[in-house]
């Protein structure tokens, strides 16, 4: 849904006067975008997404903060001549956002629109055998945090010794293998899918083209196998109980994502606001400078780890 204000209304109280509106636009399309609205800066933005959301998240290790208060954060720092694939943010993790907000300070002048893609869709148009087997085992992610690569453990985690790690992560049902603080090996078990009760539905909610080798662009999967074997790459998933996720079944997925996808096209100052849970979504490579911001809220917790 795209809400375009003629008059520069001021966002955030045009959010709370019309959040049932909102709300129901999250569960029919997934996603409204607010443009030409006045939002008033990274603090605006922050009150906007307060305004659509019962509760901001201000612990996420993933994106590098980008405000004093800890509810903003900037995009992910990705090189800008590559895609980011379509993923559901923190579906790896045993807690993740309903709702995730992006603030376009700055658009590219070339590319970098947002992508969008209905989980909904994805399972009405994935094979019966895959949807089966997913279900059945769901997925494994293992993550290794290497020194100099992506984020710390310390910074994702957001502790500071291995043993206040052990202790944070035991109750979440992850699994620890930590040779040594330069090389910790983050293991989680939970599912490919979502059923979302309240609505009756199910989606497609994982983040397989993140971190399926099979997936990785030609330059960084070549540059990662000069140091690692491909089982052991930074970030790897597999099926629940372990064995590999077929290279074609991952091509499938990425072909079927992209069929049930949209494109939007960034301007200066618009505020998308995305249903996590039914849609994912990514970004297209782009040249010059591109500002976003992010904003995250209303998180629910994988019931196994609860």
């Amino acid at each position: 849904m795209k809400i375009n204000s003629a008059t520069r209304e001021a966002l955030a109280p045009w959010i709370r006067q019309n959040r049932p509106l909102i709300d129901d636009a999250l569960w029919s399309d997934g996603y409204v975008l607010f443009r030409g609205f006045d939002v008033g800066g990274l603090d605006g933005f922050e009150e906007s997404a307060a305004s659509a959301c019962d509760c901001l998240y201000k612990h996420y290790g993933d994106l590098p903060l980008a405000s004093a208060s800890e509810n903003v954060y900037f995009a992910t720092p990705y090189p800008r001549h590559l895609e980011i694939q379509f993923h559901n943010e923190a579906s790896h993790t045993h807690t993740w956002p309903s709702r995730q907000l992006f603030f376009c300070l700055e658009p590219a002048p070339e590319g970098g629109e947002w992508t969008l893609s209905d989980g909904r869709q994805v399972v009405q148009r994935l094979p019966a055998e895959m949807l089966e087997r997913f279900r059945e085992l769901g997925l494994v992610y293992r993550r290794r945090f290497i020194r100099g690569l992506d984020a710390s453990w310390e910074q994702f985690f957001k502790v500071g010794s291995l043993q206040e790690l052990r202790d944070k992560i035991a109750p979440t049902g992850h699994e620890i293998d930590a040779p040594s603080e330069n090389d910790v090996t983050v293991s989680y078990r939970t599912h490919a899918l979502l059923q979302i009760p309240e609505r009756g539905t199910e989606a497609w909610f994982n983040q397989i083209l993140l971190h399926h080798p099979d997936a990785l662009p030609a330059e960084v999967d070549g540059l990662l196998r000069k140091h690692f074997q491909r089982d052991q790459f930074p970030r790897t998933v597999f099926f629940g109980d372990g064995s590999p996720i077929p290279t074609e079944w991952v091509r499938t997925i990425d072909r079927v994502l992209s069929e049930c996808s949209v494109r939007i096209q960034t301007q200066t100052h618009d505020v998308l606001l995305v249903n996590n849970l039914l849609l994912a979504h990514g970004r297209l490579p782009y040249s010059g400078n591109r500002q976003i911001r992010v904003a995250l809220g209303d998180m629910r917790v994988h019931a196994a780890a609860a």
